[in-house]
């Protein structure tokens, strides 16, 4: 008992400094796959929202609660979120643990051995994978998952103490727990039949009451979706952030079968599309296990499968790690962190039963004590080798500051206006500071979705970052208002898209010139505000120079562009007489003296030509 709670004890001892020092404590803004829906789940369950499709509503009510308790002690609302995935995970592992200590203790070869601190040892590794880590960490639904595929696989392989072959009500409990992990997640389902085969024996123990007993299991099954009245519940209370319509029967049947990631879940449609799918899953797997870590993970599975006290968990661990991989390679053309958790955790199995294999071979050939020291000695290595790979790329997503910088942005848009960020990272941190920080007071947030036209019939400013014109070009913008589009900076890096344009009462020049100029001084930046017109329309594009001066003419900084407005108004595409508002950002220096701008070409010559010039003098407090 002591050893075993020894082994318990070390997985936190561990794990708990390293989890902690790359939890997730301000919004997100990072955008790699794994990070995609992670501002969301923060502004919902600080919000009692509701999450996108499926839902998944017993996660969002047990994790508001938890939010709602740590912010009652003080707890930030950007790190409760975070803290909820390191509950479900450290219950997770705790159980895995239990469930391994379990099955080595009653099967271990090795005499003298130590089973439960190889138990530890492999779920220490299996929690230094990098889905197993990242989830650990930040606000997302798949450590909730993880519990309860650790529950279910706990529920079908544990042995009776009194060493018969079935414990009471094991199947129904399994029906009853597998109702709630569908109901969260419908991937488990895909663990159903490693289940299955664990209980097989039992299940059909007596076949004339098989049907009667396959009936009961689907009907306590269904007590799981339960909880989705939640869903309709709060979209019919006016929640702050309601993903879809749940509140209409259309609505919710289209977040219970999420129809949306339809588009995930098929067949590739051809044999590149399936080669290319096998490599993305595979190099996913790659990442989180290393090729030594599947290669041994693989190896004790194989290897527990020819030992017969260990041929039912060793079959029902390769069926619960295989039926995912061939799934996700043949049926979901995306990486889904509920279909790579089941095969990384079987490996972890494979990793112990390995380990025990090894630690009886070497016991017989060595000293006990210098076997189970190289045992040791290997899986320090591993883990070392774990931590080295992953904690930069997972310190790197959930100390992305772009979430904060984003915030920062949107808190510059004009009073009034409507601030479209296409639905996202971005659009979840500024949705953050709005519902759950009360910032961006009257800014109204909107989507790549939004009907703009209506928009701006209601005499709302649009205004959107420079960086969308990437995704949603000028063209994009045309054809979803159905007319001609003029953009304008209103403010550093904000670009206000109207469909008509400025144009001024008397243009100083035909040519393109500077009609107003001024500068403006903020805290950390000196701001340049031009009014760019041109008495007739331009038949040549040209560039804009910005440079911030010293004393004696030497450049401290510039913030030259292509063309006005970030690149984005090309003088061609002005219209005579329009006014072109354009902003730029210099940095504040004690030692500048004036900033210098205009527009330039370069000649064939490689020269650069400036076509008009002007000089703002730099008076700053």
């Amino acid at each position: 008992m002591r050893l075993k709670t020894a082994g318990f004890l070390l997985i936190p001892a561990a794990l708990l400094p390293i989890y902690l020092g790359t939890l997730q404590t301000i919004p997100n803004g990072a955008e790699h796959y794994l990070m995609i829906d992670v501002g969301e789940t923060q502004i919902v369950l600080n919000t009692w929202g509701t999450l996108h499709a499926t839902g998944y509503p017993l996660y969002v009510m047990l994790g508001s609660a938890l939010v709602s308790l740590q912010r009652a002690f003080g707890i930030s609302p950007a790190a409760a979120p975070s803290v909820v995935s390191l509950v479900w995970m450290a219950a997770a592992l705790a159980v895995i643990f239990i469930l391994m200590s379990h099955l080595i203790s009653r099967t271990s070869q090795a005499a003298g051995s130590r089973p439960f601190w190889l138990a530890a040892a492999a779920v220490l590794l299996f929690g230094l994978t990098r889905t197993a880590w990242i989830h650990a960490v930040i606000a997302e639904i798949y450590s909730f998952g993880l519990l309860f595929l650790a529950v279910l696989l706990a529920l079908a392989l544990w042995k009776p103490a009194h060493g018969g072959a079935t414990i009471r009500g094991r199947i129904y409990r399994l029906a009853l727990v597998g109702g709630f992990g569908v109901c969260h997640h419908r991937a488990i389902l895909v663990a159903a039949p490693a289940l299955l085969v664990a209980v097989w024996p039992e299940l059909t123990s007596s076949p004339r009451r098989l049907f009667k007993r396959l009936t009961l299991c689907l009907l306590i099954g269904l007590v799981g979706f339960l909880p989705y009245v939640y869903l309709p519940l709060r979209a019919l209370a006016g929640a702050d952030w309601v993903y879809g319509q749940p509140g209409t029967w259309a609505g919710f049947w289209d977040q219970f079968f999420g129809r949306e990631a339809a588009r995930f879940i098929g067949p590739p449609g051809s044999f590149d599309a399936l080669l290319t799918n096998v490599s993305r899953v595979s190099g996913a797997l790659l990442a989180d296990l290393t090729a030594p870590g599947v290669i041994a993970g693989s190896a004790g599975l194989l290897l527990a499968l020819r030992d017969p006290r260990r041929q039912r968990a060793a079959a029902t661990l390769l069926l619960f790690g295989l039926l995912p991989y061939l799934f996700h390679i043949l049926f979901y053309t995306d990486i889904l962190s509920a279909l790579v958790l089941p095969v990384t955790l079987s490996a972890a199995f494979g990793w112990l039963f390995l380990a025990d294999a090894a630690l009886f071979f070497f016991s017989r050939r060595a000293s006990p004590p210098l076997a189970a020291g190289l045992i040791a000695l290997a899986a320090a290595a591993f883990a070392a080798a774990l931590f080295v790979a992953n904690r930069p790329f997972i310190h790197d997503q959930t100390a992305d500051r772009t979430g904060l910088e984003t915030i920062a942005l949107a808190e510059s848009a004009p009073p009034g206006s409507a601030l479209m960020l296409a639905w996202g990272p971005r659009y979840f941190a500024a949705g953050f500071a709005q519902s759950v920080l009360g910032q961006l007071e009257g800014v109204r947030l909107v989507d790549h979705r939004a009907d703009y036209a209506a928009i701006l019939k209601q005499g709302q400013m649009l205004v959107t970052p420079a960086y969308t014109f990437y995704n949603q070009p000028v063209s994009w913008w045309q054809a979803h208002l159905g007319a001609s589009v003029y953009l304008r900076a209103v403010e550093p890096l904000l670009v206000q898209i109207s469909t008509q344009p400025e144009l001024a009462e008397s243009p100083p020049t035909s040519a393109p010139s500077a009609a107003a100029r001024h500068l403006e001084c903020r805290v950390d930046a000196i701001i340049l505000r031009v009014d760019w017109t041109a008495g007739e329309k331009p038949t040549r594009d040209l560039s804009v120079f910005v440079h911030l001066l010293d004393a004696a003419g030497g450049i401290l900084a510039q913030d030259d562009q292509a063309a006005p407005v970030y690149g984005w108004r090309p003088l061609t595409t002005w219209t005579a007489g329009e006014i072109v508002w354009d902003v730029y950002t210099l940095p504040r220096r004690n030692e500048a003296a004036r900033v210098r701008f205009g527009l330039y070409y370069q000649a064939e010559s490689g020269e650069f030509i400036n076509e008009v010039a002007y000089e703002l003098p730099v008076d700053c407090p």
